[in-house]
């Protein structure tokens, strides 16, 4: 069943405050119900003992006949009867006989009574002074006459060497009907102030609730629109507050979201934009050789030429659109999942994690770009290694890292890569390794076109490039830094860059030295 988090937490506000009021509601009325009584207890006692002591009982004439109590005041509507009583439980006075039945004694509101008002009291009272021969003895109790609670006090004391039993009663009605009054007003009073609390939580909880259903409103418009771009209002109204923390964390949740949802957005348009330039050359080659079928060999040859080139730079980009799939999954997942992952895409990459001597790996690679040591019988390979930049090998360090070398040596070929891209042939390409406390540093420097600034914070991510219309004929898939920066990640470093426009850049790799690897 579904029930509104508003009116769950407004029941249960409510539900709380009805525990709290009824239990301090009790506390009153037993309060209350037990002064009542007691003070109920204190009036008959006392109205015993005045009988007692004064002069109120006249016995100078020895008349058998009861008498009225002189010195008592007479009823009023809440007054106490009283009744002395010989020890053979005859009446002998009384403060309410009646003209009419002298051996009637009244009490407030209730008809004649008999005599005494409680006999099994007084028995009692006179058995425990034969047994014991302790006086005075009293006691309470309470007898039912005619529908009505009666509070009775029974006080055996010695008067001029005889036993007299004094009696002193009053209804408990006024007491009852002052507890009911009391009663009823607690409840009444009690269901005014829930159902005030219930109005009262049910609006604080909407005004509380209210930058909820914001949150709510707007993760909709997005879902439904996937427009990263709205915003939750953060201020309540009420000052800061957690509610305001949450919409400012909702709102840097939605900036993160559009900034990954665009490079992704841009990262599938130039993903298909580079792929469709080889699909699209390749196969106007083949339509070519299928409806020319009389080109000559040169031509033919030319247009195959061309045929494989392309497909070898989409064999290029698809591998590197891998490694940096497999890269992302290796910071998500580990050990299994990897392999699951790789074998997804369609190939299985084992770890190989050993020491890895960088000193001999960047001078393997300098042996591989090296324009001396590069030979090859293609002359358009070999105009093309003339035309390169001096490949300059300065100081290197020897330096150990735990990683693996086939990774390393790739994240250095693409840094070389782009500086022998964008350096002039008369520039200079450097490469040195150097030891820096617990991290190795790989420099690779040129002497190119450098970077601007607005570009540098983008030069890593994929398909970037600083200047696509100046650089559309370098080649080249625009993944190279990206791969080798998450390289560098992988094995627990990164990759720096400064960079002056028109004077060249400087690419720093920092990689934690075998010991100090965690």
């Amino acid at each position: 069943m579904y029930l509104p988090l508003q009116l769950r937490l407004t029941i249960f506000y409510t539900f709380i405050l009805a525990l709290a009021l009824l239990f301090f509601g009790s506390i009153v009325y037993n309060q209350a119900a037990q002064r009542a009584y007691a003070d109920l207890d204190t009036t008959l006692s006392n109205r015993a003992n005045t009988v007692q002591i004064g002069k109120d009982i006249m016995m100078m004439n020895g008349s058998s006949s009861p008498i009225a109590l002189p010195g008592v005041d007479g009823l009023a509507p809440d007054g106490v009867a009283v009744e002395v009583l010989d020890n053979h439980l005859r009446l002998i006075a009384s403060n309410t006989l009646g003209p009419a039945e002298p051996y009637d004694t009244t009490l407030s509101g209730l008809a004649s009574s008999p005599v005494p008002w409680d006999g099994h009291a007084a028995r009692l009272i006179l058995q425990h002074s034969v047994a014991t021969g302790a006086s005075p003895v009293a006691m309470y109790s309470t007898i039912t006459y005619q529908g009505q609670q009666v509070r009775v006090y029974t006080l055996l004391s010695n008067d001029f060497d005889q036993e007299h039993i004094i009696q002193t009663a009053r209804s408990e009605q006024d007491i009852q009907q002052s507890l009911n009054n009391l009663r009823a007003l607690l409840l009444e009073g009690g269901a005014l102030v829930l159902l005030l609390a219930f109005c009262g939580g049910w609006l604080l909880t909407w005004g509380t609730l209210a930058a909820v259903r914001r949150l709510t409103r707007t993760a909709q418009a997005i879902s439904a629109s996937r427009d990263f771009s709205r915003r939750v209002p953060t201020s309540t109204g009420i000052g800061h507050d957690e509610l305001s923390t949450l919409a400012a964390t909702f709102n840097q949740m939605l900036t993160n979201l559009q900034e990954v949802y665009g490079r992704q957005q841009r990262f599938i348009a130039d993903a298909s934009h580079e792929l469709r330039a080889p699909i699209t050359s390749i196969r106007c080659n083949l339509d070519l050789l299928a409806r020319a079928t009389d080109l000559p060999q040169e031509e033919v040859q030319a247009t195959l030429h061309d045929t494989r080139a392309e497909a070898d730079r989409m064999s290029r980009l698809v591998n590197d659109l891998l490694t940096l799939a497999h890269s992302d999954a290796s910071s998500s997942q580990q050990g299994q999942a990897k392999e699951e992952m790789s074998e997804e895409y369609g190939y299985k990459k084992t770890e190989r994690i050993q020491p890895v001597d960088l000193d001999s790996l960047l001078l393997e690679v300098f042996r591989q770009y090296h324009p001396q040591k590069q030979q090859t019988g293609d002359d358009e390979s070999n105009d093309k290694r003339e035309s390169s930049p001096r490949l300059v090998l300065q100081h290197i360090t020897p330096a150990r890292v735990s990683g693996n070398a086939d990774q390393l040596k790739q994240a250095i070929v693409a840094l070389l890569d782009n500086a022998l891209k964008y350096t002039p042939y008369e520039g200079t390409v450097s490469l040195s390794l150097t030891v820096e406390r617990t991290n190795a540093i790989i420099k690779v420097s040129d002497t190119g076109i450098g970077i601007l600034p607005e570009d540098l914070p983008h030069i890593f991510e994929r398909f970037y490039r600083a200047d696509r219309v100046r650089t559309r004929d370098r080649g080249g898939s625009g993944l190279g830094l990206a791969i080798a920066q998450s390289i560098a990640q992988e094995h627990g470093g990164n990759i720096e860059v400064e960079s002056t426009p028109g004077k060249g850049s400087t690419f720093t790799i920092r990689l934690p030295l075998e010991e100090n690897k965690e």
